[in-house]
């Protein structure tokens, strides 16, 4: 980049004064220390997750994880749909280690609830040998034909306060999953970084605009990696890659090389390498790139801001051609591309590089495209977008210009008119981090870029979607519960 100061460097600074304000620890210190709370035996109190099951099913699932100490015990999980069950339990719990040089030795414990019932409350507690440690309800996944609402909010783990405040009001809004297009936490991805800016605001014992809420124990946080979750080596940090050890999502990505092309290299030494691929197992490197079903939606997620991967390759093309084909089953499709091919801001531009999916967004239908990096909400026009034919790629540099031109749906207004004619690029990225990009173009229109019809980046916020079958209604809410932007897009009666 050409700033005096990168983005990075900028965020670093924006971020180490938020937990200077909080007594927290900066760096490699910032463990679960700097996270006062009693947690009892777990360093990390649990949280469900979809895991492998990107497709609806007959019998859903949730998978429970918790971090403990390094040490053996007797960890049970039990679970029931309704007080008038027997509780059941759960096939043995799975243990990863996570321990080698420059890393506090813990395990991350893994439990699946199975079967369970499509879009209902099921109850689950977590034992140490005869003592229940942990209880409550999660729920699961929605069925086709059940309505729902989500949250898609981006640039989240800071640990400040209006990541708390954001959370807080997610938790009230009862969404049934929360998505993150990137940048779960900062500045890393580090195992410290979520002990001390991340599970604190999602897993709080009571919601309040002060401390966050306890979001992680009933709802399912699904997300994609951004810049700070992908942009750091293990020698340098050796408690990196947090993403591919604490999270379990579906693994129908593509296949790829974990030396090879399109893969972020892990930069270890070979001892601490084949010690962190063990521990993240096959998510490694296959978890970066998924897709899954909730309700009558499709959802597909892609690795865009890591400079290794190339988007204009035959192999990833037909990847992603292939699962939204899959996705005309569903009635609304969308896309998380954490590179806003499609971005207003002054202060941040980049991220053209994913405008060379556009021919296949276009193609496959997809509604809605959401995106982070910059830290604003951005609503583009419907448009379709042709590339120069000059550009032939590769496309890996996130600063990659892509030239074309686009047509803009001007008549769809999300009011009368709720049918557009191509997909919405929308940018999400307003979910903690106290650096808010471009504040001053919220209310100058004419600094925005042609297809901008929205633009918001005054306060700290979040994308809130109501499902109704054929409808969907979009809001974009801020931390104090405002509303600052509604559209409702509908589909024409299934013959």
């Amino acid at each position: 980049m050409s700033d005096s100061i990168s983005r990075r460097e900028a965020i670093a600074a924006t971020t180490a004064a938020a937990i200077a304000c909080q007594n927290l620890p900066l760096g490699h210190a910032a463990t679960s220390q700097a996270d006062s709370r009693d947690h009892g035996p777990f360093v990390v109190t649990p949280y469900v997750q979809l895991g492998d099951m990107p497709r609806q099913s007959e019998h859903e699932q949730l998978v429970v994880m918790w971090h403990a100490a390094d040490h053996d015990a007797a960890w049970t999980v039990e679970f029931r749909s309704s007080e008038s069950e027997a509780w059941k339990p759960t096939k043995p719990v799975k243990s990863t280690r996570i321990a080698w040089d420059g890393i506090p030795a813990h395990r991350v414990y893994e439990a699946v609830l199975h079967p369970l019932q499509a879009g209902s409350e099921v109850e689950y507690r977590v034992k140490l040998g005869d003592q229940i440690v942990h209880s409550t309800t999660a729920r699961t996944r929605c069925s086709g034909s059940q309505r729902f609402r989500c949250v898609v909010v981006g640039d989240c783990g800071t640990g400040s306060e209006p990541q708390k405040r954001i959370a807080d009001q997610i938790f009230r809004r009862k969404p049934s999953f929360v998505f993150v297009p990137g940048d779960l936490v900062y500045n890393h991805g580090r195992i410290s970084e979520y002990r001390s800016s991340f599970y604190p605001s999602y897993t709080a014992k009571q919601s309040h605009p002060l401390q966050g809420a306890p979001l992680m124990e009933s709802t399912v946080i699904l997300g994609a990696r951004g810049q700070h979750d992908t942009q750091s080596t293990l020698s340098e940090q050796p408690d990196g890659h947090a993403f591919f050890l604490y999270w379990s999502f579906p693994l129908n990505g593509p296949q790829l090389d974990p030396r090879g092309h399109h893969v972020y290299p892990l930069g270890a030494a070979a001892t601490t390498d084949a010690l962190f691929a063990s521990a993240a197992g096959s998510r490694f490197p296959r978890m970066a790139n998924y897709s899954f079903d909730w309700g009558n939606s499709h959802w597909t997620v892609l690795d865009t801001w890591n400079p290794n991967i190339d988007w204009t390759d035959t192999r990833l093309r037909e990847w992603l051609r292939h699962d939204l084909e899959y996705a005309q089953k569903s009635t609304w499709k969308f896309v998380s591309s954490y590179m806003p091919p499609f971005n207003s801001s002054r202060m941040y531009p980049q991220g053209e590089k994913m405008r060379v999916l556009a021919d296949l967004f276009e193609d496959a239908g997809v509604d809605l495209v959401f995106s982070g990096y910059a830290h604003s909400y951005q609503r583009t026009y419907p448009l379709r977008f042709t590339r120069d034919a000059s550009f032939r790629g590769p496309a890996r540099d996130p600063g990659q210009a892509v030239p074309g031109s686009w047509q803009l749906d001007k008549q769809f207004d999300g009011e009368e008119h709720t049918r557009p004619d191509g997909p919405i690029y929308i940018v999400t990225g307003c979910g903690g981090n106290p650096q808010l990009h471009s504040p001053e173009q919220t209310d100058a229109p004419s600094t925005w870029q042609p297809f901008t019809v929205k633009y918001h980046a005054s306060l700290h916020q979040f994308t809130e979607l109501d499902i109704n079958d054929r409808t969907l209604t979009l809001r974009q809410i801020s931390l104090t519960g405002e509303e600052l932007d509604r559209i409702t897009l509908t589909k024409p009666d299934a013959r």
